[in-house]
Parts: C-alpha cells; structure tokens; sequence
C-alpha cells in the first residue's frame, strides 16, 4: 500500500510525501510506478521547466519513500508551481479511483 499525503498551508500546496509499495504482483508495479511518475515528475519540472533552485525545496528520497517540502514563499505561492501540484493531484486521485486496494490520499492543513 501507498500512502501519500499532500500538505497545504492556507489553500496553497507546499510539498508530500510518498511511502510505501503498492504491493507485490504486476498490477500492483503497474499502480506503484504511475504513482512514482507523477511525484517524480512534480518534482523535476519544478526545477527543470520552471526553474525553481534545488535549494528552495527539501526532498528526502529513499526506496519506497520521496518526501518535498517548498521551502521559499516566493515559489509556493506561483501559480505554476500550483498548477503543476494540481495535475499531479489529478493524476493521483484518477489512480485511486480505479485501485483503492492500493494506496491511499489525504490532503493535510499544516
């Protein structure tokens, strides 16, 4: 199982984190790299398409785990960077909904 929890601080997301597989089976590969794929591609467009500097976001990455956190308020509240934390948000809730079994998604007020 995944679980991803998505941060938000007055409307505004500011970073997740992704832990866990979805279990083990071809399937369950199949849902845990869909998933992988859209935190991963969060993350690299925040710095390579939209230019945000490595040092203004804290990740922590190990197997079956990636953690972001936006670290400067200058980029957290670009409309972008919030576009982009809502395609990926998208992504994931069209996952969940067609294999609950295997992960779950909360959106947490920090």
């Amino acid at each position: 199982m995944t679980n991803i929890s998505i941060f938000r601080k007055d409307n505004f997301y500011r970073g997740f984190i992704f832990e866990g597989h979805a279990s083990e089976g071809e399937l369950e590969n199949y849902v845990c790299s869909s998933i992988s794929t859209l935190s991963q591609t969060l993350y690299f467009t925040l710095i390579e398409k939209l230019n945000v500097n490595k040092n203004k976001i804290r990740d922590v990455q190990k197997d079956g785990y990636l953690e972001i956190d936006i670290l400067d308020a200058n980029v957290l509240y670009r409309e972008d960077v919030q576009t982009c934390f809502e395609f990926m948000i998208m992504g994931i809730e069209l996952i969940k909904s067609q294999y609950p079994q295997y992960l779950t998604l909360k959106i947490v007020e920090v």
